[in-house]
């Protein structure tokens, strides 16, 4: 982690912290859409035809990981850029990118989890 410098004028540090939150926002999305890809290939395998059944020769296990795997890691992402927000905060940095990208992760968790969930669990 890089520390301000005294040459560091208030507009660079503002700058430095948005850009860091929307990496991390940017590498959540990647590793969660990594982990559908994965998850997705390996149930391809017993999937059966389209529709509500489609997953029904699956295991619970593939199913479930289906399922949760990518809104989890989403979830997981969203609560760290809410502590970081807090950290930021504290430090008396301008917070907003870091609470930003943890709004966006638990919105783009909600859909995932919409999507997945009642074709896998059901």
């Amino acid at each position: 982690m890089e520390t301000p410098t005294m040459s560091d004028s208030p507009g660079q540090q503002d700058k430095r912290t948005f850009g860091s939150a929307a990496r991390f926002g940017v590498a959540v999305v990647g590793v969660a859409l990594l982990v559908l890809a994965l998850t997705l290939a390996w149930v391809s395998g017993c999937k059966s035809g389209s529709g509500p059944d489609s997953l029904a020769n699956c295991e619970t296990l593939q199913r479930q990981s289906f399922a949760l795997g990518a809104p989890l890691i989403l979830f997981a992402g969203g609560v760290v850029a809410f502590i970081r927000t807090y950290q930021v905060w504290r430090s008396g940095e301008r917070w907003w990118g870091w609470q930003g990208v943890g709004w966006f992760l638990l919105v783009l968790m909600l859909i995932a989890l919409t999507m997945t969930a009642p074709l896998a669990l059901l």
